[in-house]
């Protein structure tokens, strides 16, 4: 080869500027990043296109919306990304390495001659043997990728279970609400019987007034029954991406329950969650990926044979035009000897990353269980409560029945009534927040197993 023009090394810059500019995935790095939005096989994933808003949102939709706007899965996913880009750096290792070389150079002589060096190079160099520095550095980045996936599923599933709690908010609110108006509604017809028992004088004004203060409360409770509908209908607007003033109408009350089926004894259930749970499976990856960072680091300080190519001009104009061309082919062999015990410290942090790992899973698979178990407890003792404050409910309603009904008939105190009624309100209050807790209890010991999804819907 006689001549190595200068129009091939601006072709070569140019190539390196469209690479640079179009990033393609050579490597195929970006299907090592999971796309599944959650624990559910069955949906497939959240596309996160949506028309119009439904005259009555349905659970799923309104989790499915504040997952396309929530910043933590989006950070998630841009880690998961981010170490995927890493793997195929990893990986682009094993690839050789071409560079292209333009100079040029001017020197000004006493004599007042001048000089001038052009010169173009190509510099080929591939690495063929590193006892295992770089399949380390691809496994230790294959392991962290797995890591950023199992902590993007932790994080969906912790950010499922955040929309589902502010549905069931809203829920709760909405049945808050009907309740006090009934209650309301009650007080009201309290307040026209003891009117009517003061005009006819079968009853003292202390009752009329009794009545009348029940009443007060009563819409005062509705006051604020109300304004928290409203705060709940605007917290998931907001999650939604959307105005909080967007009016919005919920689907149907959730009961009856869904079915507990997948709840086991707790040891089937920890044993379960230790092998799937994403906590997990991300401080099992970790540690997978500082054993491997420490046979890279061990594999640094080894030498390495690399293989060399170079193919060169340069053109010298002073008197005259003089032209020089040059190429080598070689095997060049680095054998680290020296570096102050910089390499010998390296593996003592690495050492050390290993054993914070280690604390780290231990930590990880105490926590999941200590978890597991105050969900598990949590849901049993819900789920009895649930079953008790139903009873309680009808039972203070039959009551209030019977003491309105006897004093209407001009029979007992109007206290009797007022007690009666507060009893009843306080045991609708408290199915209603039990029916909210076992609903977000459940989602939550599915969160602590790992398999959180759309299906528990």
């Amino acid at each position: 080869m006689r001549q190595l023009p200068h129009g091939l090394l601006a072709s070569l810059l140019w190539c390196s500027l469209s690479v640079e500019a179009y990033e393609p995935d050579i490597l195929g790095t970006t299907k090592g990043v999971r796309h599944q939005a959650v624990y559910d096989d069955l949906r497939g994933n959240v596309a996160c296109q949506f028309g119009r808003l439904p005259k009555q949102l349905p659970l799923d939709e309104v989790i499915e919306r504040i997952l396309c706007q929530d910043p933590q899965t989006q950070l998630s996913w841009a880690h998961a990304k981010i170490q995927a880009a890493q793997v195929g750096l990893s990986r682009s290792a094993y690839l050789p390495r071409l560079d292209g070389r333009l100079s040029s150079s001017q020197t000004d002589r006493f004599d007042g001659a001048h000089r001038r060096y052009n010169a173009a190079s190509l510099e080929l160099s591939w690495v063929l043997f590193d006892f295992g520095r770089r399949n380390a550095a691809v496994r230790n980045a294959h392991q962290l990728l797995l890591a950023a996936n199992a902590n993007q599923d932790a994080t969906l599933q912790g950010a499922f279970a955040q929309a589902a709690q502010v549905y069931y908010d809203a829920q709760a609110a909405e049945r808050s609400l009907a309740a006090s108006v009934h209650v309301a509604k009650l007080a009201a017809e309290n307040l026209e019987a003891a009117d009517a028992r003061y005009k006819a004088g079968t009853s003292a004004i202390s009752e009329r007034l009794q009545a009348q203060t029940a009443l007060s409360q009563a819409r005062l409770r509705e006051v604020r029954d109300r304004g928290a509908l409203r705060n709940a209908i605007g917290t998931i607007a907001l999650r939604m991406g959307l105005s909080p003033n967007t009016p919005l109408q919920l689907a149907v009350d959730l009961t009856p329950l869904p079915d507990t089926h997948f709840v086991k004894a707790i040891d089937k259930l920890l044993t379960q969650a230790h092998q799937e749970h994403p906590a997990l499976l991300a401080a099992r990856a970790q540690l997978q990926a500082a054993n491997a960072a420490v046979e890279e680091v061990r594999a640094t300080g080894l030498p390495s044979v690399v293989f060399t190519a170079d193919l060169s001009q340069g053109r010298s104009m002073t008197n005259g035009d003089t032209g020089e061309q040059s190429h080598s082919i070689g095997l060049q062999l680095t054998v680290p000897l020296f570096d102050g015990f910089g390499h010998t410290y390296q593996i003592r942090n690495a050492k050390a990353r290993v054993e914070a790992e280690q604390a780290n899973l231990a930590n990880a698979e105490q926590q999941v269980a200590l978890d597991l178990w105050t969900h598990y407890q949590t849901l049993s003792t819900e789920t009895q409560s649930l079953q008790r404050t139903g009873e309680l409910v009808e039972q203070s309603r039959q009551a209030l029945e019977v003491i309105q009904g006897r004093y209407h008939s001009g029979v007992g105190s109007m206290v009797e009534v007022l007690n009666t009624l507060t009893a009843y309100a306080d045991a609708e209050e408290q199915h209603i927040q039990t029916l909210s807790h076992w609903q977000t209890s459940r989602l939550k010991l599915i969160a602590s197993l790992g398999q959180l999804g759309f299906w528990a819907l």
